[in-house]
């Protein structure tokens, strides 16, 4: 064995001895990199710090997932044993009324919300698009409701909405137009989709004035020279090449609306016909304590997302022109 330069160097005969009596080379020896060495490699480091994340991920999502799944199969009030029961709390959903009527309000709220943050967002990305004196500023301030908590904005709409002493009735009685109660059962639901719609009303807009402002100029120059109407290069040209875009935020708002949670939490509880999806999911398994049902609950939801998403992940495909 000779060490030269800092680096361990075996002996040919010694090599041949391990070889003779059956031990195996090491990785070094055999000429092959440790799995140190390999993983710390100039082309697969970048893959190795990946791991502790997938590590996380695995521990804190995917075994949750799997309890979840197991005991949607069981009865369990949090005391006892679990008792397998198969599929009947998946039956029992189909004609609960509560739950059904739970899933017709979020299709609702999603479907409001999704087509207002869109035709609103459109909008005030094509006019933020040109240039105008305090762009930076205004741009600024729009981002503001992305950057607090939703649970606190919540509490905060509902005390902005207070009917004595809220701003917005005070505002609505100085302009003569009378106070309304808004989280009575006829516009509770409504006010969840406000408060909702902006939030998340920036997303939109800011996704779709970046997709405007990477449009090549050329095309849109040669459609004028043609005689083209900005109507119609808005309709035939704009709309198209944006529809990647639009896709992607109907997927990505579908998936934060089906699981909407804290507007309710900060403002009716779930009461005056605001109870979505998810907090009927919340009630069962975390105030009635049936974990059983609750999961079953928790994972039609899940698989609803899934299924909207990858319908519309076609739909995107099939824009790009990936599918037919």
């Amino acid at each position: 064995m000779s060490f030269r330069g800092g680096d361990v160097k075996t002996h040919p005969a010694s090599e041949r001895a391990c070889e003779a009596a059956g031990f195996p080379q090491s990785a070094t020896a055999a000429g092959r990199p440790s799995i140190w060495e390999t993983l710390t490699s100039e082309k697969n480091f970048k893959w190795t710090l990946l791991i502790p994340l997938v590590l996380l991920l695995l521990i804190f999502m995917l075994y949750p997932l799997f309890y979840c799944i197991y005991y949607s199969f069981h009865e369990w009030g949090m005391q006892g044993e679990a008792l397998f029961i198969g599929l009947k709390n998946y039956r029992q959903m189909l004609h609960d009324g509560s739950f059904l009527l739970a899933l017709g309000r979020t299709l609702e709220v999603l479907i409001v919300c999704i087509v207002a943050e869109l035709v609103i967002g459109l909008g005030l990305a094509l006019l933020w698009n040109r240039e105008f004196k305090g762009q930076n500023v205004v741009r600024g301030f729009a981002l503001l409701p992305l950057l607090v908590a939703p649970l606190v904005l919540s509490l905060l709409w509902n005390f902005m909405l207070e009917y004595d002493f809220g701003a917005v009735n005070q505002i609505l009685s100085g302009a003569g137009l009378g106070k309304i109660y808004w989280w009575s059962p006829r516009f509770a639901l409504f006010t969840i989709c406000i408060i909702t719609i902006w939030q998340w009303l920036p997303f939109s807009i800011f996704v779709l004035l970046a997709g405007l402002r990477s449009l090549p100029r050329d095309v849109f120059e040669a459609a004028r020279v043609d005689g083209a109407s900005g109507w119609y290069a808005f309709r035939r040209l704009t709309l198209p090449m944006l529809s990647p875009l639009i896709m992607i935020i109907i997927v990505l708002r579908t998936m934060w609306l089906i699981r909407l949670f804290d507007p309710l939490y900060g403002t009716t509880r779930g009461g005056v016909g605001t109870e979505l999806l998810d907090w009927i999911v919340y009630r069962t398994a975390f105030v009635y304590f049936d974990i059983g049902y609750g999961s079953s609950m928790a994972i039609f939801s899940l698989f609803l997302t899934i299924a909207l998403c990858a319908g519309m992940f076609r739909l995107l495909m099939k824009s790009l022109g990936v599918i037919r």
